[in-house]
């Protein structure tokens, strides 16, 4: 009997799988073992987006679930961190560049110059990273996603000790949440990842309040195609000297920022040791 397996989240580490099992697959049939493919497992992955690559998008989805540490901002809305909503996922920001060489994830199978058809700067950009990821997966196999359920939230994992086996609840119409699918499955695999939602601490919010503070308070995440208009011109604080800082610090030098100060407590950061 095959083995039914769900993948929760379509982001790097579901598509990871998926591509392993592609692989395997396509091997097994070129060695004509009919009989080793058949029993690879079968895989359903759900994804609440509507669109695989997880954190490697920037799309501003929004989930219905009330975050307790939700802040607001003078006119009691939400100051630009939550809404009283949580992120659909802990995406990257519009126009985030990675902080490493790109040599370091180059996949073994596809090459940047295949791809790319060019040289390339050490760093890239975010967009860039999504496609090369997923152009690897699809561009000998069109229907690489076609397992994939998307805008489907998991709402509940159990595991029924009867029927050894685990089910899985999930939200698949957007329309009416309180329509709850069931599936069964033989195994499970969280490829969520960290699942975060953005948070700016209540210590912090407060003492900007307290203060008399009339700009805008945002967090990293939430930086879009719009952040020119947050910073140019501008003098700007960021609170946290890790690799979003620098990454934001050096984006709003290049849209005319006035000037940017970086608060830390740590002096460990990457934005520490880049220098002034």
């Amino acid at each position: 009997m095959t083995t039914k397996v769900a993948v929760i989240g379509c982001g790097p580490s579901g598509i990871f799988f998926l591509h392993a099992l592609a692989c395997r697959r396509k091997q097994l049939e070129a060695e004509g073992n009919a009989e080793a493919a058949a029993a690879l497992p079968d895989v359903t992955v759900f994804e609440r987006s509507s669109s695989p690559g997880g954190i490697w998008r920037s799309d501003r989805n929004e989930s219905k679930n009330n975050d307790s540490n939700d802040v607001k901002d003078n006119n009691g809305a939400g100051g630009g961190i939550n809404n009283g909503r949580g992120k659909a996922s802990p995406n990257m920001y519009e126009a985030l560049w990675t902080n490493g060489p790109k040599e370091c994830i180059e996949f073994f199978d596809y090459t940047f110059d295949e791809h790319f058809g060019c040289a390339l700067p050490m760093y890239m950009p975010r967009a860039l990273v999504l496609d090369y990821i997923l152009t690897r997966c699809t561009r000998n196999n069109p229907s690489f996603f076609d397992n994939v359920k998307f805008n489907a939230g998991v709402k509940m994992v159990t595991f029924n000790e009867e029927l050894n086996q685990f089910v899985v609840q999930t939200m698949e119409d957007q329309e009416n949440p309180e329509c709850v699918t069931e599936s069964l499955f033989d195994k499970c695999i969280w490829a969520g990842g960290g699942n975060g939602i953005p948070k700016i601490p209540r210590a912090i919010h407060h003492a900007l309040l307290s203060g008399g503070f009339k700009g805008r308070v945002m967090h990293s995440s939430e930086t879009s195609s719009d952040f020119d208009q947050c910073v140019k011109g501008k003098k700007i604080l960021i609170i946290g000297d890790s690799y979003s800082a620098e990454d934001l610090t050096l984006e709003a030098i290049k849209l005319g920022v006035e000037s940017v100060d970086i608060c830390t407590r740590s002096t460990t950061g990457i934005a520490y040791y880049t220098g002034r």
